[in-house]
């Protein structure tokens, strides 16, 4: 009997040993999850229901410009910023019966500017892909597929919380017979 008492008691003896070491694993190891006030921290309350504004993102309706007829467009910055580098991608479609094109353009930007007011600079190219014939009651288009070279140079009307944007640019094409002075312009929505 002495025999098993003596069992029970290392058995018992073992357990709080465990329980113990466990309890002091867990308490040295807490100061790596808990963590105290600062002091140095901003008390001051803030509405926690306004989010700051993130990445501008734009689409927008293009006439003329680097997708040459009617493109709708998705613009957006690469940082955090309203102005600096970007990009535009777009598609678009035009037909008058006789004659279409179908374009594709993108371009990287760079807006500068401050408030909503921003000059916008740019260079891409477009992919166009049109059909046509002199027949055209308005447009003529040659028939082609491939790139063109674009460039924009112009004013950008973005409001710093979204809203509506506008655009107007003076976009020069560059093609293999030279150089064509086109211009564009857009409306659209910024998030």
């Amino acid at each position: 009997m002495i025999f098993v008492n003596k069992r029970m008691q290392n058995l018992k003896m073992k357990k709080a040993f465990l329980l113990k070491a466990i309890l002091l694993l867990l308490l040295v190891t807490s100061h790596f999850c808990l963590k105290a006030q600062n002091l140095e921290e901003d008390t001051v309350k803030r509405d926690s229901t306004i989010k700051p504004a993130g990445k501008p993102r734009s689409v927008f309706i293009e006439v003329g410009g680097p997708g040459l007829a009617l493109t709708i467009n998705y613009d957006t910055r690469f940082g955090e910023d309203r102005d600096k580098w970007g990009f535009r991608i777009g598609a678009g479609y035009y037909n008058t019966g006789a004659n279409w094109v179908a374009t594709v353009p993108f371009q990287i930007n760079y807006l500068k500017g401050s408030g909503n007011s921003f000059l916008e600079l740019g260079a891409g190219t477009t992919f166009v892909r049109s059909e046509g014939s002199t027949n055209g009651s308005f447009f003529q288009f040659d028939n082609i597929t491939g790139f063109i070279g674009t460039a924009t140079i112009g004013y950008r009307y973005q409001q710093d919380n979204g809203g509506i944007n506008f655009r107007i640019a003076f976009v020069p094409i560059l093609y293999d017979e030279g150089i064509i002075a086109e211009g564009g312009i857009s409306i659209g929505y910024t998030f």
